[in-house]
């Protein structure tokens, strides 16, 4: 509407000048004329709207390397390895056997140190596994402690407070290994998905 000033200054004098010769009704008609026929050759641009906002363009998904595979069935076979103990249909609970499986939880976090730190993709997968490590190696301590009060045969004299360690301790390592080997399905599943996404 800048330049439409000079042309309603003039408008405003010449509507001076007819309102004393002839009346104040028609200065209404006037303006209103003059500044339709202003703004109308005067209008602002209007805003520019992006109505369809860009987006970032997403990566292109780049093929695995043998080294990632290698690494995602690597997770998956040392899972099979920890709980491989676990599985057995008919478990008789001597000391040997809570030494195993105190072993085989707490060998965890080692063997999947020695397997290296994956690329930048599959750190969400690897960040899990260490949470899953993490939990199997309380389930080692308490079936160390487990075993650390039990007979060669695994038994315990009822009432006395080896046998309620022996009790709670393994109740202890049972419920973290099933916590922890839950926990490791998950990250196994989630290197996998990544790897299904980038074949």
């Amino acid at each position: 509407m800048q330049s439409a000033r000079p042309a309603i200054r003039a408008a405003g004098r010449a509507i001076r000048a007819a309102a004393t010769r002839h009346g104040s009704s028609i200065t209404a008609v006037v303006v209103l004329a003059l500044l339709a026929s202003g703004c109308a050759g005067h209008k602002a641009p209007p805003a520019a709207v992006n109505r369809h906002p860009t987006a970032s363009p997403s990566p292109t998904a780049t093929p695995m390397t043998a080294t990632e595979r290698e690494w995602v069935a690597g997770i998956a076979q040392l899972q099979k390895k920890i709980d491989k103990p676990f599985t057995a249909r008919a478990m008789t609970m001597t000391r040997a056997k809570m030494t195993q499986l105190e072993r085989a939880a707490a060998g965890c976090s080692p063997k999947l140190r020695r397997m290296g730190t994956p690329r930048s993709r599959l750190q969400s997968a690897y960040a899990m596994a260490k949470k899953a490590c993490r939990t199997y190696k309380k389930a080692a301590r308490c079936f160390a402690r487990a075993a650390s009060v039990s007979g060669i045969d695994g038994g315990t004299f009822a009432g006395t407070p080896q046998e309620r360690i022996q009790r709670r301790s393994l109740a202890c390592g049972f419920a973290a290994q099933g916590n922890a080997s839950n926990r490791f399905s998950d990250a196994t599943a989630a290197a996998q998905y990544i790897e299904a996404q980038n074949p």
